[in-house]
């Protein structure tokens, strides 16, 4: 057995073995509640100098779920997500979800506020609100009107706007 080195503390091979092990344990765990993942990032390329100027409205939502009810919530979900074709004035649509949490995000682009509108009246939007209500432990939702040009271009630009409190609503805090 060999001798530490002056002024350092001495623990047996078993004792340093758990402590690594935990800590790959404390750091695998906050990774794989980190991850993500989502559908691809809309690319809503201006076609003209006009339409970089042109605005547009922009919902930002994130959502906490009870982890007990979350596989409705998912469903539900999904069918909204299968759905965003058919709904007129949709520019394009992100979902994101953490795979091993309880967080989700939604981020959609519209043509007017009318589309937007519409779409939340729609059968399909108000019966997964009303069915996945039971599950949804907290709402933030963010709307805004931008220009195509300022729209953000992936999830940290996305997630930076959403965590500015300017203009954020919350429901059910």
């Amino acid at each position: 057995m060999s001798t530490p080195a002056p002024g350092c503390a001495y623990a047996p091979r078993s004792a340093l073995t758990r402590i690594a092990k935990v800590g790959l344990l404390a750091a695998l765990s906050l990774w794989l509640n980190a991850c993500a993942i989502g559908t691809a990032w809309p690319q809503l390329a201006p076609e003209s100098a006009a339409a970089a100027d042109e605005t547009v409205v922009l919902v930002l939502t994130h959502v906490v779920v009870d982890a007990k009810q979350r596989a409705e919530f998912d469903r539900q979900n999904s069918r909204v997500l299968a759905s965003m074709g058919r709904h007129p004035g949709l520019l394009g649509y992100a979902a994101r979800r953490e795979v091993f949490g309880n967080q989700g995000w939604t981020m959609s682009v519209w043509a007017s506020e009318a589309a937007r509108s519409a779409f939340v009246q729609s059968s399909v939007h108000r019966e997964a609100i009303a069915k996945s209500l039971p599950a949804l432990v907290t709402v933030e939702l963010k709307r805004l009107t931008v220009a195509r040009k300022d729209l953000p271009s992936d999830w940290d630009a996305a997630l930076r706007l959403l965590a500015d409190p300017v203009g954020l609503r919350h429901y059910w805090e």
